[in-house]
């Protein structure tokens, strides 16, 4: 025997060894060629089968041999039965997703149910379904496999559902990613018992889960119980709204050349000031930097930056909770878009929903600095209104901009992560730090003004 010989014979004989159902035929001419079960397919028919059947009925009825013929008989049977079963047997075929709860915060836990229903006569002896979910949540004991083109995760499940049988199953999903998760579509793939046909159906409903970010109360803040958001005015004072000019008076010696309405002026030749409309409301604008470096385009750290997050949703929590009408504006878009969230200050009951949607929704990258939307959305913020910077940084253009809009009268409170606070001191701006990189936060203190 040559070397090439001898070689082929022991390939023959490992592959023989490894798979137990595999045989060899040769076929004249010294040809082999081998046949064995594809444990990676879900049915095994062939047209081999056709082929096979068709050689023992004809040799049975040639030879008038009832065995063959029984054999090829019942091999048709067989295969019609099969091919009967798999086509029925999505035929009264339900499957139901269910999640407990539809929204929750960062770091809880929900239940996630999953059934199925098969309404007829016949069984299922096998069904897999093969389930899309978020890579970034995961299910207690239960493992995902990660489909790296879309970023998404598969949830493989096996089921046995008997005639007319109900099957439920309940699984945790852990909220550890806060953000906006679908669940779906679903791919069910069953067929007949003897394991020659299949047949795959797609399920098309998803189910969404909105995840918040995670909420500081004012202890774990440590911030100060009386008038975290610096000093409020009496219950009952009034600030004056410089975009709503109901009137015009005699000009007086203590009003700035702002107050001055030219055109009034000009036409009845004396100087003549702007009556703003009075307003007694306390809003909060809430201004979010979603950027944890100088220049956005440098990345950005996740850890920081969802601190940050959560500490812009826990003020907005306060301020509402304190019965004042609460905004958020923040330099992140959401997923898909490319223009910046603003919802500006309201009463709505709803208004902290909205504002932990935007804020569970907003994406990594920021598409404007913060101090240009800090001198772009000042100006149309109502006189009294107290803008409340959150930023993980604060660099030069960021306390450039608050100081100029200090010095224009407006009120400023700065909320920062930075690992220093700034060096500069900001007059008439009330500046906590909130120290980052720790396992929780620690109390903040207010920088001498």
């Amino acid at each position: 025997m040559t070397n090439a010989q001898q070689s082929h014979s022991s390939i023959y004989q490992t592959e023989r060894s490894a798979n137990p159902f595999s045989a060899s035929w040769r076929f004249g001419m010294g040809r082999s060629r081998q046949f064995s079960i594809d444990t990676s397919k879900d049915t095994q028919f062939s047209d081999a089968w056709i082929v096979l059947g068709v050689i023992l009925s004809m040799i049975g009825v040639a030879g008038n041999n009832p065995f063959f013929t029984a054999a090829g008989v019942a091999l048709w049977v067989i295969a019609g039965l099969g091919w009967l079963w798999s086509a029925l047997s999505l035929v009264g075929l339900h499957y139901e997703r269910t999640l407990s709860e539809v929204r929750a915060f960062q770091g809880e836990t929900i239940a996630l149910t999953l059934e199925v229903r098969n309404q007829k006569f016949l069984p299922l002896t096998w069904l897999r379904i093969r389930d899309t979910f978020p890579a970034e949540l995961p299910v207690a004991d239960k493992d995902l496999i990660l489909n790296p083109a879309s970023n998404l995760a598969e949830f493989h499940s096996f089921w046995m559902p008997g005639a007319f049988q109900r099957i439920r199953r309940v699984f945790q999903i852990q909220c550890t990613t806060r953000g906006f998760h679908h669940f779906g579509p679903a791919t069910l793939s069953t067929g007949d018992g003897f394991g020659f046909f299949d047949c795959q159906e797609q399920w098309s409903a998803t189910q969404r889960l909105i995840i918040y970010p995670r909420l500081y109360s004012v202890t774990e803040l440590h911030l100060p119980n009386k008038s975290p958001f610096g000093e409020s005015r009496a219950p009952h004072s009034l600030f004056e709204d410089p975009l709503r000019t109901v009137g015009i008076r005699e000009w007086q010696s203590s009003d700035s050349l702002r107050r001055m309405h030219w055109k009034a002026t000009a036409r009845h030749q004396q100087l003549l000031s702007r009556v703003y409309e009075p307003s007694e409301e306390q809003q909060i604008q809430i201004f979010l930097n979603v950027t944890t470096m100088q220049r956005h385009w440098h990345g950005y750290i996740p850890e920081l930056q969802e601190r940050t997050i959560s500490v812009a949703g826990s003020l907005a929590a306060l301020a509402i909770e304190q019965r004042r009408a609460t905004g958020i504006i923040a330099n992140g878009a959401l997923p898909g878009g490319d223009q910046p969230i603003r919802l500006l200050p309201g009463r709505n009951p709803n208004q902290l929903i909205h504002i932990l949607e935007l804020l569970a929704a907003v994406t990594p990258f920021a598409t404007d600095p913060l101090e240009s939307l800090l001198l772009a959305e000042a100006p149309r913020m109502p006189w009294g209104a107290t803008l409340v910077v959150v930023t993980a940084i604060a660099h030069d253009d960021l306390l450039a901009a608050l100081i100029e809009l200090a010095a224009a009268g407006r009120r400023l409170v700065l909320f920062t992560l930075a690992e220093q606070p700034p060096q500069q001191l900001l007059s008439n701006i009330t500046v906590y730090h909130l120290p980052h990189l720790v396992d929780d936060l620690i109390a903040p203190y207010v920088l001498a003004s």
